[in-house]
């Protein structure tokens, strides 16, 4: 249970945040959208036109909305600390958990005026008479033009192959197109790029674009979009865009024992008894009917949290094999074998820590260095819909007499797309004091914006104090 032969006594403290999904990608994706809005929203109020590149964006916004409506995008975040005491082959501990999960929802389709459009999307309705803001709006127009940059002339050609995809999902948003100018696809082409030229573009910019829309996987999902945004008959106050909070805050008091049965196999059990809060908010961006007020401390509590107690039982055994160079043990957990279960606040669903059966096998050579390999035989549910966790884990373990323990591991989740997580550790013992100091990352660049990059999706820092004699 603890690593003391008599008495141990350890205080620890964890704390993670997982950005699941590669939501941040999408997010920057949005933002490149979002930049070139403004030049839309002018172009929508003055008559104007889009220029190939902004189309192209637009579009990828599109996408990257309907991506971060897919299972497994979201947010957690967890702390965990607590106090655990062993005596011979008891142990008692007092824990502290926190867990957190955030999942956003993006309707993409609503209804303004006489058209059904995404909240996105709302400038390119052409013949709407007011913007959200209540400005006026002479709408989008679409030109032709002879092009005036012979070297784009290839990438012209490219795009005239898109323009009759372009013309009619452009219509479908609301765009007016006469019927003079809708069947000339080159000179709609020479326009596009002419006027992504004036407006700065280069032409690896227009290139890229063109690409783009050439792309049948991205006309599909703008084709499909555009589908089911017709389709959609509710109103903008019914737009059913949100985020889900949904956690758990709770104290775990537990009992443990362990027994050897016989030569070298072990079994032990943990009763755990769990006191906590249940938080749970469906925040409705657009139809939220009740001011959230952080002054009425009792009310929000009341509305959003629910108290709960549960019990869970996790059961393991060990056994240590009869090698003779390598001392190696292979073991078997199963944690929440009774799966504690919480009432949620503001509905009849309930929140359930699940049941995870895992084994693994660890071995130790010369007592300096150890290799152990850890796999979880099923996969659980976050609080995060869609992004369950299925780990296969790695550890190297070195023990030296003249410096401090150090640690290196790799964790692979089984149960969702790349996604990973190295692991460091450091131990320091001061006579019969130990020092861990214990960290994963999952070291991937992604850009939110100009100005802000963030090198790591997966973060996790944690701290342990023990005294063993």
């Amino acid at each position: 249970m603890y690593n003391g032969k008599n008495f141990d006594l350890k205080l620890d403290i964890l704390s993670s945040a997982n950005v699941t999904g590669h939501i941040l990608y999408n997010v920057n994706q949005i933002v490149d959208c979002v930049e070139k809005y403004n030049k839309i929203r002018y172009a929508q109020q003055h008559g104007g036109s889009l220029d190939v590149t902004q189309i192209s964006a637009l579009f990828n916004g599109i996408k990257n909305l309907v991506e971060i409506n897919k299972p497994g995008k979201g947010m957690l975040f967890l702390v965990n600390g607590g106090l655990g005491v062993k005596i011979k082959n008891f142990a008692f501990s007092v824990r502290n958990i926190s867990n957190i999960g955030l999942k956003p929802y993006i309707d993409t389709g609503f209804s303004l005026s006489s058209y059904i459009v995404s909240s996105t999307l709302a400038p390119l309705v052409s013949n709407s008479s007011k913007l959200v803001n209540g400005d006026s709006s002479e709408g989008i127009k679409i030109t032709t033009d002879t092009l005036r940059y012979p070297k784009l002339e290839s990438t012209r050609d490219e795009l005239v192959s898109a323009i009759q995809w372009l013309v009619s999902t452009l219509e479908n948003f609301g765009v007016e197109v006469s019927s003079e100018v809708k069947t000339n696809y080159e000179g709609i082409a020479n326009a596009l790029i002419n006027l992504a030229k004036d407006n700065g573009a280069t032409d690896e910019e227009i290139k890229n674009a063109v690409s783009q829309l050439n792309d049948k996987n991205l006309q599909q999902l703008i084709t499909n979009f555009v589908n089911n945004m017709l389709k959609k008959e509710t109103s903008f106050v019914n737009n059913e865009s949100a985020l889900v909070l949904k956690g758990v805050n709770y104290t775990e008091i537990s009992l443990g024992t362990s027994y050897q049965i016989i030569d070298n196999l072990f079994i032990g059990g943990v009763v755990k008894y769990l006191i906590g809060k249940t938080v749970y908010y469906n925040f409705k961006v657009f139809q939220q009917k009740d001011e959230i007020s952080f002054k009425d401390i009792s009310g929000l509590e009341n509305k959003l949290v629910r108290n709960s107690q549960a019990v869970g039982i996790d059961i393991g055994t060990i056994y240590k094999l009869p090698t003779p160079m390598v001392e190696t043990s292979v073991g078997l957990v199963i944690k929440n074998l009774i799966e504690p279960e919480f009432a949620l606040a503001s509905t009849d669903e309930k929140l359930k820590i699940p049941r995870q059966v895992s084994i693994g096998i660890s071995g130790k050579l010369f007592k300096m260095v150890s290799l152990s390999i850890d796999y979880d035989m099923n996969k659980i549910e976050t609080f995060v819909e869609g992004y369950n966790v299925q780990n296969l884990g790695l550890g190297l373990e070195i023990n030296s007499p003249f410096l401090p323990l150090l640690r290196v591991g790799y964790i692979k989740n089984l149960a969702y797309e790349d996604d990973q997580l190295y692991t460091f550790g450091l131990g320091i013992k001061i006579f019969m004091l130990n020092i861990d100091i214990v960290g994963g990352l999952y070291p991937k660049e992604t850009k939110i914006s100009k100005d802000l990059t963030l090198f790591a999706n997966n973060l996790s820092l944690g701290l342990t104090l023990g005294l063993a004699f």
